[in-house]
């Protein structure tokens, strides 16, 4: 496995004083022509339903159970999350990382919203 992470800012984060921390991600798969190149959600447990395991990895290489969140990548596939919990704090359950692509290409398009707007606010000077 990869080394995960969390797409939630630490509280040194500069930005963090004016537009807060990333309250959500969305995902999106643009490109996909590859083996390999998952998304993987360690600390959530898959979904028993036999019919999503077209978009999720339901058995690894050797046939056993995959028993982890595991996307499969497949063009305008998407995957939202919030990245805080109801008390504003970073969610451990969000750890997540992108599996190696082993042959082709993958490209995705990360979207986060934060808790404030982005956008300085600059007050004209008179």
């Amino acid at each position: 496995m990869v080394k995960g992470h969390y797409d939630w800012l630490p509280p040194t984060v500069p930005s963090m004083k004016w537009a807060g921390n990333r309250q959500s991600s969305f995902f999106v798969y643009l490109q996909v022509d590859c083996k390999g190149g998952t998304t993987v959600f360690p600390e959530i447990p898959r979904p028993p339903a036999i019919a999503l395991c077209d978009a999720l990895k339901c058995q690894n290489e050797t046939g056993g159970e995959v028993t982890w969140m595991e996307i499969k990548p497949a063009v305008g596939r998407a995957v939202f999350w919030y990245n805080l919990d109801v008390r504003g704090q970073g969610d451990p359950k969000t750890l997540h990382a992108g599996m190696p692509v082993f042959n082709g290409t993958k490209v995705g398009m990360n979207i986060w919203t934060r808790e404030r707007s982005w956008r300085r606010r600059v007050i004209p000077e008179n």
